[in-house]
């Protein structure tokens, strides 16, 4: 996709099938990804997010599932690549990553700090998110947690 992807429409976050051994199946995902783009009214499609498992995926699985999507689907349906990483650095390098892959936006998840139920500030937020930006021109979708469940922040800080 060459223009500046602005998400909107139906955009499902595909599943990850894996094998008896816990290895990503990748024909059976192949299949998946085309039965999904083919599905009237996709419009885009998110991988490595929590319907992919991506919690468990290591940085060659992340990007082994990005790969295969490109190669399967890639310019049928924009990619919106899930960026899951404990720290912001690490994020930011997976970020440049797909995008140098193909990608055509980011969701960009909380970094561990934000799972460990404390107090933080806005500053910690905001610097997470300016990391990854800063390592990359695609667009940026940020994944909001609950406030309740206590990984959540206020978003009034991108306000």
């Amino acid at each position: 996709m060459t223009e500046t992807f602005i998400p909107r429409g139906v955009i499902p976050a595909v599943l990850l099938p894996f094998d008896s051994d816990l290895n990503i199946d990748e024909s059976a995902y192949r299949s998946h990804l085309r039965d999904i783009v083919n599905t009237k009214g996709v419009c885009s499609i998110t991988i490595n997010g929590h319907s992919s498992e991506v919690h468990s995926l290591d940085f060659d699985e992340q990007r082994k599932v990005l790969d295969i999507t490109l190669d399967e689907v890639g310019g049928v349906v924009p990619i919106i690549c899930g960026i899951y990483a404990d720290g912001s650095r690490q994020a930011a390098v997976l970020a440049k990553q797909a995008e140098d892959a193909g990608a055509d936006c980011l969701l960009i998840f909380p970094g561990a700090v934000f799972s460990l139920g404390m107090i933080y500030r806005r500053e910690m937020v905001i610097s997470h998110y300016r990391t990854i930006a800063e390592a990359t021109s695609l667009p940026l979708i940020a994944f909001v947690y609950p406030l309740a469940g206590g990984m959540g922040y206020d978003t009034e800080y991108f306000r």
